[in-house]
């Protein structure tokens, strides 16, 4: 007899359709207070981190004071704050986003299985471009993935912080359309207004992630916070997404009425005043991705599970193609420490030298003004400008020096060398370096010194970083390529017209895995312009090789050719094929080298035996000592170019 947990009962529905799981009673509570302990856990371990870490690593790359008046050495002294950590993060983010969004493709594509001939190969080829194109088109519209406005916070908040996290969910919107008036009311089409992937940021108190986890993906469970308003809650129970019944249990017991804490003081610090009020209610939802063994087998599961009433909303099948977890994690470094951490210690030093320099230059040009206590028309409490007139005697009043010019100079340099230090820390080399790519001289001999010296470039922190981006770059772009796999294209396929046909053939390829990206640092996406000009270089390599194999191959097929000369070149032939393809593979021009050099036309061997047909001697000596008897002498056009010389015989 089936188990319960394979024993499917519902309704047919579309593939990937969130299935919610038809475990018997007893397995959900247990899963219910499994989550309970796993929540509770999680929030007060990262409590502190959430609370007071995180909002003061905020305060550091916005450049804001503690204090915001300070009163020492003097009221209302200097309070400046050298933004290095903030210089930093959009100075990396900046590099990375105009490295892969200035470029086309937005991500390379390629086929992991061999074409078995030409026609195939060459479908492959329009395959992978049309799904680049259709990436680049989703990517960019912003009424589709407006992936770069997701992408440039994702990376900054990363730089920043240490950590940061995006969310692919599945999005359906259907809306009523205004269509015009007619018969005196007005007409209405539902329409889908939007089908596909949405990409979300979170924020990072928002990830619930066990700090012990050296894997992302390995969190078990891996909990998402979602703050939830009652019109959200409500949308989610009609969609089916939750149960309208444990919906409506909660409805009347949010969590707070007004944002969290921490959001009032970063409202505030903005000039917004929050204030409880029941329509700012709030419920925290929290996303669970977790496995649960049950009946021998390992599922993967999704739960929606309200903490403050313990309840669990739903609990799903894991829809995603493989059991994939829909986030994807980019790191600054392997510990997870961003700029702010990194360089909080600097920002404070260089910034208490701006600050002293300033407050001791104000004491220069201001000095101490002493009075006569003796005279009394003149206020204790007066003040000092420009140009004022004092009724006093000659000295009654007197103004002293205070601080020294010279400082003002050793603390510039001071500062500057702070600064210095703190860039080398944060690894962020200068914006232009390098040189171009391959070049050819005069003489047409290549040099690979140009390609060296980006290499080399490249070798530092700052491009070690910006790689970790571009690996979070492409395993994002993996992602909604999945996505769009298995919700389907809905209206969009309809911009490519006959191809959309190959556009799904494309997407059921990448499904079952035939299609990915190169997970490389420096794909054509992130190189293009270094990739240009070895492509032209190429062109030529390849050009005077498939002049040079033509005529190899013509020498190899003369039939008046010796057996042993034919057969040394049909592996001369062979040789060059392979070298030609590696050196093309080394370019990265392609995983597939044979694409681009087919393979040599098979040619028959002759046996050794088997004199060819209108053939002359085989020996280059009878065939000297033959010329040498017919009295044809230096004559040997009709030998086929073979010099007329031999042992004995006159050069």
């Amino acid at each position: 007899m089936a188990s319960p947990a394979t024993a499917i009962s519902e309704t047919k529905l579309p593939a990937f359709t969130p299935r919610t799981i038809n475990f018997p009673k007893e397995v959900k509570e247990e899963i219910e207070k499994w989550l309970c302990r796993h929540i509770d856990s999680r929030i007060s371990r990262l409590r502190n981190l959430h609370e007071t870490k995180i909002p003061e690593y905020r305060r550091i790359l916005q450049g804001r004071p503690k204090e915001e008046n300070k009163s020492w050495p003097f009221p209302n002294c200097s309070n400046l704050v050298h933004p290095l950590a903030g210089e930093s993060c959009n100075d990396l983010a900046a590099r990375v986003l105009q490295l892969v969004w200035n470029t086309h493709p937005l991500y390379v594509f390629q086929y992991l299985v061999k074409a078995g001939n030409d026609q195939e190969a060459a479908s492959f080829t329009r395959k992978q471009n049309l799904l680049q194109d259709f990436m680049d088109y989703v990517g960019n519209d912003p009424r589709e993935l407006d992936l770069y406005t997701r992408e440039n916070k994702w990376f900054i908040d990363s730089a920043g912080l240490g950590k940061a996290h995006l969310l692919v969910v599945p999005e359906h919107r259907m809306e009523a359309v205004y269509t015009g008036y007619e018969e005196g009311r007005a007409s209405f089409d539902e329409r889908t207004i939007y089908e596909g992937p949405k990409v979300v940021n979170l924020r990072y108190e928002d990830v619930l992630a066990d700090p012990d986890c050296q894997v992302f993906e390995e969190n078990d469970p891996l909990i998402v916070r979602h703050t939830l308003s009652k019109r959200q809650l409500q949308e989610r129970a009609y969609k089916g997404f939750l149960d309208k019944e444990k919906v409506k249990s909660i409805l009347g017991h949010p969590d707070r009425y007004g944002p969290s804490p921490v959001k009032k003081r970063e409202h505030a610090k903005k000039g917004i005043a929050d204030s409880e009020d029941t329509t700012l209610a709030e419920w925290d939802i929290y996303a669970c991705y977790f496995s649960w063994y049950h009946s021998e087998r390992k599922f993967r599961l999704i739960a929606w599970f309200h903490q403050r009433s313990k309840t669990m909303l739903n609990c799903v099948y894991n829809f995603i193609p493989d059991n994939q977890i829909p986030i994807v994690e980019t790191c600054l470094s392997v510990d997870g420490m961003g700029f702010a951490q990194m360089l909080k210690h600097f920002q404070e030093e260089v910034s208490t030298t701006k600050n002293q320099r300033n407050d001791a230059m104000t004491w220069g040009i201001l000095g101490i003004n002493t009075l006569s206590p003796q005279n009394k028309n003149i206020d204790r409490n007066m003040k000092i400008w420009p140009g004022v007139c004092l009724p006093v005697n000659k000295d009654d009043f007197t103004h002293h020096e205070v601080a020294n010019p010279a400082m003002s100079a050793i603390s510039l340099q001071n500062e500057a060398a702070m600064i210095q230090q703190a860039r080398e820390r944060a690894g962020i080399a200068p914006a232009v370096a390098g040189a171009g790519a391959g070049s050819v001289d005069k003489k047409g001999r290549y040099s690979a010194m140009g390609t060296m010296a980006i290499m080399q470039d490249s070798n530092t922190r700052s491009g070690h970083r910006q790689s970790d981006f571009r690996h979070a770059h492409v395993k994002a772009g993996a992602l909604i390529t999945d996505f769009y796999g298995f919700l389907g294209l809905g209206r969009k396929g309809t911009i490519f017209g006959i191809d959309e046909q190959l556009l799904n053939e494309v997407l059921r390829d990448v499904l079952d895995r035939r299609v990915r990206i190169p997970m490389r640092a420096a794909t054509a996406s992130v190189n293009t312009e270094v990739t240009k000009q070895n492509e032209i270089l190429l062109n030529q390599a390849i050009e005077a090789f498939n002049q040079r194999q033509s005529q190899m191959i013509q020498a190899a097929s003369n039939p008046t050719a010796p057996p042993e000369y034919r057969k040394w070149m049909v592996r001369v032939i062979e040789a060059r094929t392979v070298f030609m393809r590696k050196i093309v593979k080394d370019f990265q021009l392609s995983d597939h080298p044979e694409e681009y050099i087919p393979d040599a036309p098979k040619l028959e061997e002759q046996p050794a035996n088997a004199p060819a047909e209108n053939a002359g001697p085989a020996n280059i000596i009878e065939m000297a000592q033959a010329i040498q008897q017919r009295g044809l002498g230096g004559d040997n056009a009709a030998l086929g170019g073979i010099p007329a010389f031999g042992p004995g015989l006159p050069r």
